[in-house]
């Protein structure tokens, strides 16, 4: 009996097994088409929203080179930011700064209000949409640019009978 060509058969059989199971386990990597498709203004997840300038404590995750998520002035209060052109090195921004044209201390839907981007030319980037979103929004479009989902939702569970 030749010992070898088990051996052989018996490693190929493992890591076959190995493969197969790390296959089993991966998750899908995040759709840049779905992201792509949320971040569309007419797809914007949410609703036409303002908030308060001053409640803007540079809380804030990219989505895209042109969309991002900003809090204010909690981490529940989340707004989705369209701004009119991609800005490549957003993510890599560490200080954001909002500016709204007619003085009213309100960043709004209408198109009127800047993004204040440190070392961009031009600094001031205008701001196409603003949308607040609900939890499960903010969620759907932090799961779509592969981000971390804060609030991950618990699975139903069946209702406990009453005695």
């Amino acid at each position: 009996m030749q010992v070898r060509p088990l051996l052989i058969n018996a490693a190929v059989g493992a890591l076959a097994a190995i493969a197969a199971g790390c296959a089993t386990t991966a998750q899908a990597p995040p759709s840049k088409t779905n992201l792509d498709n949320l971040t569309k203004v007419e797809n914007l997840p949410g609703k036409p929203a303002c908030f308060w300038k001053s409640s803007f404590q540079g809380d804030w995750t990219v989505l895209n080179d042109s969309t991002l998520i900003m809090h204010a002035p909690l981490p529940k209060d989340a707004y989705v930011i369209k701004l009119f052109e991609p800005v490549f090195s957003l993510s890599f921004k560490e200080g954001l700064g909002l500016e709204d044209r007619e003085h009213t201390g309100q960043i709004c839907n209408n198109g009127d209000d800047y993004l204040l981007v440190p070392g961009w030319q031009p600094p001031q980037v205008p701001i196409v949409a603003v949308h607040a979103l609900t939890m499960a929004e903010q969620d759907q479009l932090l799961q779509a640019a592969g981000k971390p989902v804060p609030h991950p939702h618990p699975t139903a569970q069946p209702a406990q009978p009453k005695n």
